[in-house]
Parts: C-alpha cells; structure tokens; sequence
C-alpha cells in the first residue's frame, strides 16, 4: 500500500490497509479502583452482533479467546455513529438502564496484522468512560463479569489485542 491518507474508497485512488481496518466502541466502567472486564460464552450475540472476529478462530485460539478478559466493547456497523454503537454496549450486552458518560478518548493503533502476515492493519478506538448506578450482572452471552484491578493482569491475560488497550488507556 502507498502512503496514504485516512480517506477510503474505491481503488486505486484509495485503499483500504492490507491487513484489514477496523473501528470500536470500548465501554470503561470503574467500582471502587477495579474496572469492568468480561469473559465471552459461546453464545451467538458474540458472532452476530458485538465481535464478528471470534468467528475466525478455531480449537485452542478460539478457547483462548473465550478465557480471556475484554472490555464491554462492539465493532461500529457501517453507517453507525460511535456514541450509538456504545448504546449497544450498554444496553444489550451490559443491561445497563441508566448511565452517563463522564469521558470519551479516541486511540488509533497501525501495526502488523496477525492474521495476514507482513500486512499492516488499522484500528480506530473509541474509548468510553461511563458511570451506572446500581449492578452489572451477568448475562448467558458471558462466563464471567467482574469488576478487576486492570494493573495487576498482563497484556496476554486479555483477548483479542484489548491487553494493549489497557495499556494505552493507561489502566496498566
């Protein structure tokens, strides 16, 4: 790929990076110094509605996935504004009634793709702080939701690259 702009359309005049392009809406909610983590279950919101991606990974990768921590987090639709795609977040994977946003952060990452080699791949990263009265509890679409002290896990303790998320949210 040439060096190009963030601007993408039909080729060649634009292009999409090699290795892929993705855009996010991630959900911070904090209790008490610990943050909000999830373990996905496999359950088809997953595949359908909130993280497509797992629908790549088979056997033991795929297991790994389902081990590790992620923040509450979508991949925007087309068409979909950010702000919208946290609603989701919120309101269908969390249950979550009533919340308010107390802080918003874009992050942008292009590294080496991980599943095309030698490609590059860029993610866009919304980033949500939000408060919520009351609990977040555990739904059929999760094996675990808890309130975690993000300092103490490792990069590799979360799925889907979000360790090095929490490493730019400064949670690490």
């Amino acid at each position: 790929m040439s060096a190009g702009f963030a601007r993408f359309g039909p080729g060649p005049r634009y292009t999409i990076p090699e290795g892929g392009f993705c855009i996010s809406s991630f959900t911070i909610l904090r209790k008490r110094g610990k943050v909000l983590l999830v373990k996905p279950n496999r359950h088809e919101k997953w595949l359908q509605e909130w993280a497509p991606d797992l629908g790549i990974y088979e056997g033991e990768r795929l297991e790994k996935q389902l081990r590790s921590w992620r923040f509450p987090s979508t991949y925007v639709k087309q068409g979909e504004a950010p702000d919208d795609a946290l609603r989701r977040v919120v309101r269908d994977q969390l249950d979550v009634k009533a919340y308010a946003v107390t802080s918003s952060r874009f992050y942008n990452f292009y590294d080496p793709s991980t599943f095309f080699p030698g490609k590059m791949h860029w993610d866009y990263c919304f980033v949500y702080g939000i408060s919520a009265p009351g609990e977040v509890h555990s739904k059929p679409w999760f094996s675990a939701v808890e309130y975690v002290q993000v300092s103490k896990l490792r990069p590799e303790d979360f799925g889907s690259a979000q360790g090095d998320l929490a490493k730019a949210f400064r949670l690490m």
